[in-house]
């Protein structure tokens, strides 16, 4: 096999392994923040303030300025304390939207790799999850699977072989 496919072919399976676990989290920072948008939207919407500029308490008088806006003091801060709101909204929103363009370029990635890897049996799954998954070296491959080391060498080569033959299948 050649050299440059080998280690073409390997660093998929390293990347195919990370985004695997980076895919779970952005489903999981999605569902977050499609609650909290959900939560700024309510607040957005319930934020329901009449004030009584006539009201006057025992003893207390309140005296309202007028200004060149036509707002009152109090007006300004609740258009100030929604503006906020909205703009976290808007914020909250774009980071949805990336979270989800970037899931949908991990799912197009690893869609071919995970059919490629699902053909294959149990020990080989295994073998690759511990190589690419969790980086181990062949020895404590070896060891794991109660297997040769050279036993072990042949088998990564082989999967590379048989992986990097399906890749190149899919491609045509």
């Amino acid at each position: 096999m050649d050299k440059e496919l080998f280690r073409e072919t390997e660093g998929k399976l390293y990347r195919y392994f990370r985004l695997k676990n980076t895919s779970e989290a952005l489903k999981e920072t999605i569902a977050w923040l499609e609650t909290k948008i959900k939560e700024v939207e309510q607040d957005i919407k319930t934020t329901n303030v009449t004030i009584d500029y006539y009201q006057s308490g025992i003893g207390i008088s309140e005296r309202v300025q007028s200004s060149s806006t036509g707002t009152s003091y109090a007006e300004g801060e609740i258009i100030k304390e929604i503006t906020k709101l909205e703009r976290e909204h808007c914020n909250m929103v774009k980071r949805l939207l990336k979270c989800k363009a970037k899931l949908r370029e991990v799912e197009e990635f690893t869609k071919h790799m995970d059919y490629n890897i699902k053909s294959l049996n149990e020990e080989d799954k295994r073998f690759l999850e511990l190589k690419y998954g969790e980086c181990a070296n062949i020895l404590k491959i070896s060891r794991l699977m109660n297997m040769a080391q050279a036993t072990a060498y042949r088998k990564r080569e082989e999967l590379i072989e048989n992986i990097a033959n399906f890749e190149i299948l899919v491609k045509k």
